[in-house]
């Protein structure tokens, strides 16, 4: 179901984390119906929690290894957007490269 055109559309097999935004570029998930991955209702997948704990272990382990450099369109300011939780407008392009010196 993953991956079912009829579900998701002719760009199905493709990469596309935007698909997962809403029009104001906020997180819009899912119905747990449509995608199974962690299954829904009463049968609801009992590692679902844990394995978004390691997803955030492995992207804050990432993190603390790399340089993480702001790319800025014309070296400005990125320009935030007044919501409940403060954002940016049009995302926060970066840069990740791997620390070369040792700890």
């Amino acid at each position: 179901m993953g991956r079912l055109a009829a579900i998701w559309g002719e760009d199905c097999l493709e990469y596309r984390p935007e698909r997962w935004l809403g029009d104001d570029g906020a997180f819009q998930p899912a119905s747990p119906f449509r995608f199974t991955v962690f299954h829904a209702g009463p049968r609801m997948c009992l590692g679902k929690e844990m394995a978004y704990v390691q997803m955030k272990s492995i992207v804050a382990n990432v993190i603390e290894e790399s340089n993480v450099v702001k790319e800025v369109a014309g070296g400005g300011v990125p320009e935030h957007v007044l919501s409940v939780t403060l954002r940016m407008k049009g995302g926060l392009p970066v840069k990740i490269r791997r620390k070369t010196e040792a700890y």
